[in-house]
């Protein structure tokens, strides 16, 4: 209040409210130390986590990259952007990060997991085993780095390798809920069922709201003709994963084998509204991918058409909105160009200005 250009204050203030968990507070404060301060590396890299935090994963890009862009050595970007890149499906730009914060930083033990872990999203499970290997000589007590080292070796189908890593890391960290799940599927791959649900258990002690715990546990239960307790996991899963189809589906074949046929129908009914939610969001994505394509080629006509088929098919796809804003704009629609702008600035707040 007394000095409202001090854009310390507006960092300091903006991590207080992350921490605080208010995300859009803290991205408000952050954008406005950013303003009075565009080379504050601190502040554009808080403000890539929160975004990265809040889900906005191209955004949080675009800031990991702006830090990079103002100091080229800063290791803790090129980890982040590498993890923003990872949730993006991207292990091949994720790798390149990852071996830069290494170049930097040799003995980076966050890179070096990092790495292990676009190595396993990539694929190359061997060159992955190779590189939790080698964080494990450099930290032999990282739970997280047996448990990656597990991941590695089970996508290999050394099942018995990767038990024994995940055992590990559940000696050294008794809480790690994934490699309790991790430990459980294997188990359950395995027919070991009564280890299996125990271990679900252990997860979902560790982690209360873990709805793949959940489901798995409710899947052992029914293949032991527990149907109540298969039921109950399968509710306690959608509690937390609402939006899951299988969830719903199986939670009817559950009941159907209980003899309520009114419930399990109702299970199905929504399985399938989901199911058709998903595709319905796939092809809108299909659709505003190609939208984007004809709008970059200049093809303004069939960039529209492509994009409104798109909103059509998911009415919550703000991208689509704003790209399907720009081509009628391009095209002397400047009403309908404003009408679609103002929806995809109602489904994201932050979402850019029209070129």
């Amino acid at each position: 209040k007394l000095m409202p250009n001090h854009a310390n204050a507006h960092y300091y203030l903006g991590q207080a409210l992350r921490k605080s968990d208010n995300l859009e507070g803290a991205i408000s404060e952050l954008d406005t130390a950013i303003k009075l301060a565009p080379d504050m590396i601190e502040a554009r890299h808080a403000m890539g986590q929160v975004l990265q935090q809040n889900d906005d994963l191209d955004a949080a890009i675009e800031s990991f990259q702006a830090v990079i862009k103002l100091k080229p050595d800063f290791v803790p970007a090129h980890n982040d952007l590498g993890l923003a890149l990872i949730q993006k499906r991207d292990p091949e730009g994720a790798i390149l990060e990852f071996r830069t914060a290494l170049r930097l930083d040799p003995n980076n033990l966050i890179a070096l997991h990092n790495l292990g872990l676009a190595l396993t999203q990539k694929g190359d499970n061997a060159a992955a085993v190779t590189q939790y290997q080698d964080l494990i000589r450099l930290a032999p007590d990282d739970a997280e780095a047996h448990y990656g080292l597990a991941l590695a070796l089970k996508q290999k189908d050394a099942l018995g390798d990767a038990s024994t890593e995940l055992r590990k890391a559940i000696a050294l960290k008794p809480s790690l809920p994934e490699a309790h799940y991790v430990l459980g599927v294997i188990l359950l791959q395995q027919s070991i069922l009564e280890d299996a649900a125990a271990e679900f258990r252990a997860a979902i002690a560790a982690k209360k709201d873990y709805a793949e715990a959940h489901y798995a546990l409710g899947t052992v239960l029914q293949q032991k003709g527990d149907l109540d307790g298969a039921i109950t996991a399968f509710r306690d899963a959608l509690k937390f994963a609402p939006m899951a189809a299988e969830t719903h589906n199986t939670l009817g074949t559950a009941l159907r084998q209980k003899g309520d046929m009114a419930a399990a129908r109702v299970e199905f009914q929504e399985a399938a509204r989901l199911n058709k939610l998903k595709s319905d969001q796939q092809a809108a994505t299909f659709a505003m991918t190609t939208g984007l394509a004809h709008l970059k080629e200049g093809k303004f006509d069939a960039a529209v058409e492509r994009l409104q088929a798109a909103v059509a098919l998911d009415p919550t796809n703000a991208p689509a909105f704003y790209y399907l804003a720009q081509a009628l704009q391009h095209t002397g629609q400047s009403e309908a160009a404003l009408a679609a702008y103002q929806k995809a600035k109602e489904l994201n707040p932050r979402v850019k200005p029209l070129p």
